[in-house]
């Protein structure tokens, strides 16, 4: 056999691991998604990739190993939103930042929830807090209330990290509302852009201002709690 010959072998060998390897980590997003991290079994996912329990070790390792490896796919993704090209406006910046987080939950919700609740509840999102997702978003908060200050939208009567961090936590809030199941991804959207809303118009000039009551106005009729009755 040929050394071009045996190379092509490799190659194919190597193609059809790729393969096997995506087909058990589709089969385990789906396990994780339905039934949680703690639940979630190799024993479950040989059977339903077909596969044995010594395959799944020697390609991934132990269950942990899988959801890290799932999970460093989603850092990576959410990771892409976070860097989208920054906008001046602030009501224009948050919305196009939530819509495409939203986007991308909107792909494969159940296993986004079930991730961040086992990543939550591991730690895997903040081992290193300079550079996790969590600290990325208020890093993205900052640099918002920094530009918009810098733009005359806001003021600067209020600390920029304050008005940095509560942006922060509206987010967050309303994404561990979403992950508990209490919102769906409607309400999570008006949620953070109401908030974001009030939060700007602690500081906002007056011009700005008259813009922000106009959208929380809009935001505030449109919400699906106002339209269920019960916002």
């Amino acid at each position: 056999m040929s050394a071009k010959q045996i190379a092509r072998g490799n190659a194919t060998r190597q193609a059809n691991k790729e393969l096997r390897r995506q087909h058990i980590l589709d089969i385990a997003r789906d396990l994780i998604a339905t039934r949680g991290l703690d639940d979630f079994t190799l024993k479950e996912l040989a059977i339903g990739a077909d596969v044995s329990l010594p395959t799944i070790h020697n390609l991934f390792g132990k269950k942990y190993d899988i959801f890290e490896e799932l999970c460093s796919e989603m850092v990576v993704r959410v990771e892409a939103v976070l860097s989208s090209p920054e906008m001046i406006d602030p009501i224009q910046a948050s919305e196009a930042f939530i819509d495409k987080l939203l986007e991308l939950f909107r792909q494969d919700e159940a296993f986004y929830r079930a991730a961040f609740v086992a990543g939550e509840k591991t730690g895997l999102f903040e081992h290193d807090p300079k550079s996790g997702i969590f600290a990325k978003s208020l890093k993205i908060s900052v640099n918002l209330c920094r530009r918009a200050k810098e733009n005359g939208y806001l003021q600067g009567q209020v600390d920029t990290h304050c008005l940095a961090e509560h942006l922060f936590g509206i987010q967050r809030l309303a994404r561990q509302d979403w992950v508990a199941g209490y919102i769906d991804l409607d309400r999570y959207r008006s949620q953070v852009l109401l908030g974001m809303c009030l939060i700007f118009a602690a500081d906002a000039a007056p011009d700005f201002e008259e813009r922000l009551r106009d959208t929380i106005s809009e935001l505030s009729r449109n919400s699906p709690g106002h339209r269920a009755g019960y916002a």
